[in-house]
């Protein structure tokens, strides 16, 4: 089964929410004071958010389900990738994958909020599987 992404996870908002929280935090900061320069603060929140675009739109859009493994399709490799290896993760509810493409590591964090219960479901207990298959 193909499960096509939503164009923005949950945490990439709340990394751009975070950004804009610390970009107004600084420039409230630095209102305090009227000898230092004014606009650091939304320079540097405006290169961080453009970093998270970038970084968003290098994630893969689709995450394919087999009965015993996560595989993601990242848009430059021909085949997916086996995401569910031993760097694989459950937090709570949520899975966090990892994979190799094109020499780098790549991580992807999966909430409810980004996919429906039972496709996380199906991934935990992928992950579970390979976890134990990877165990001595």
């Amino acid at each position: 089964m193909t499960l096509e992404l939503p164009r923005w996870l949950l945490a990439e908002r709340l990394t751009l929410a975070l950004v804009a929280a610390c970009a107004l935090a600084v420039e409230a900061a630095l209102s305090r004071y009227p000898g230092l320069p004014q606009g650091p603060g939304l320079v540097f929140g405006a290169l961080l958010a453009a970093w998270q675009w970038r970084v968003g739109r290098q994630r893969p859009r689709a995450v394919v389900l087999t009965p015993g493994d996560v595989l993601v399709r990242d848009g430059r490799a021909v085949a997916p990738v086996s995401a569910t290896g031993p760097r694989g993760r459950i937090l709570g509810r949520s899975v966090i994958l990892q994979w190799r493409a094109g020499g780098r590591m790549r991580t992807l964090w999966l909430t409810s909020a980004d996919l429906p219960g039972d496709s996380l479901r199906q991934m935990r207990v992928c992950c579970r599987t390979q976890r134990r298959a990877a165990a001595p």
